[in-house]
């Protein structure tokens, strides 16, 4: 095979997307997650610290999340796989707890 012939198939096979730009919208959606995690507990010690109470409505919005991200690499990824699904169980499992927290059953 020639490399044009593999690239155009790798094109294909990728949705016309280059292997450098989807690597790039990958590490950019972890970078997202950890700024959004700084800030979601910046946010949480402040409630705390000035009294304001406590927004478990957003903390269980980004529990789902990374529950969400390591379960979906957990099935999809063969390295690392019981990690990722060890770390998906512990988080849905906080996701739980804040939202049966927020209705008061806990």
């Amino acid at each position: 095979m020639k490399k044009e012939e593999i690239l155009e198939m790798s094109r294909k096979e990728n949705k016309n997307k280059d292997m450098h730009e989807i690597e790039i919208e990958n590490k950019g959606s972890k970078i997202a997650t950890i700024v959004m995690l700084s800030l979601a507990t910046i946010y949480y010690c402040y409630e705390i610290f000035t009294a304001k109470g406590q927004n478990i409505t957003l903390y269980s919005l980004i529990t789902v999340y990374c529950a969400v991200i390591y379960g979906y690499k957990g099935i999809k990824i063969k390295k690392r796989k019981l990690f990722n699904i060890v770390c998906s169980f512990i988080w849905a499992i906080l996701t739980t707890i804040l939202i049966l927290e927020y209705f008061k059953v806990i």
